[in-house]
């Protein structure tokens, strides 16, 4: 059974969405913004968040979700042993994304039902986000190639994956190879952004918390009451 997108966007009519690039901001604003307003906050990698996750782990099955289940036994030096190239022809992560996503939409429809909730979640079709939401519930957060580069492996939320890296073989290869990556994928992203007419914010030094939220803001309409 396959739920309409105007039903679908019917019922997330309470949920704001912070989509876009890795170390743009995405889970401070969104914390920023649930202490400020009172919404709660949905995020794949909060540490509030982590049971919802844990259920989604304990119920996929390989008929329905074949991407995730790949990666619950994932050879990881096999893995992060691909090229760039092998990387970016394969459609396995966008796949457990968009396979988490159909759990995660399910999760904001009940959340959201009697209360406003921000969304800070992996969505990769900014088609399909545009269709089931408002262009004054969707803020694209973006960094540059570079400054992700520099601070993606520092956060303490990636220390698993730094660890798992670490511990392959030729463990700095692998991380140039990610390194590449993230700046083709921070440049997609802002095309994309771009394509699809997101309200975009790009994360510079300059940045800061207040002048982002105050942007964010008066883009979701809250400035002068929900």
């Amino acid at each position: 059974m396959n739920i309409a997108n105007n039903i679908l966007k019917h019922s997330l009519k309470n949920v704001y969405f912070l989509v876009g690039t890795a170390c743009s901001g995405k889970t401070t604003m969104a914390n920023a913004l649930s202490k400020k307003y009172g919404f709660i906050h949905f995020s794949r990698n909060k540490y509030e968040d982590e049971e919802s996750y844990k259920v989604w782990q304990s119920i996929i099955d390989e008929k329905y979700q074949p991407n995730s289940t790949k990666r619950k036994d994932m050879d990881w030096e096999k893995y992060y042993s691909r090229s760039v190239e092998e990387f970016l022809a394969d459609e396995n992560d966008k796949n457990a994304s968009d396979e988490y996503l159909d759990f995660a939409i399910i999760e904001l429809i009940k959340l959201s039902q009697n209360n406003k909730v921000i969304a800070d979640i992996r969505i990769l079709d900014f088609n399909l986000i545009t269709d089931i939401s408002d262009y004054n519930r969707i803020a694209c957060l973006l960094a540059p190639g570079e400054l992700i580069v520099r601070d993606n492996y520092v956060r303490d939320d990636h220390r698993d994956r730094i660890e798992r890296i670490q511990s392959l073989k030729d463990s700095e290869k692998k991380f140039e190879t990610q390194y590449e990556l993230m700046r083709i994928r921070a440049k997609e992203m802002a095309e994309q952004a771009k394509k699809y007419n997101l309200f975009s914010i790009m994360r510079s030094e300059e940045s800061t918390v207040e002048d982002t939220l105050r942007l964010l803001e008066k883009h979701f309409c809250l400035i002068n009451g929900l």
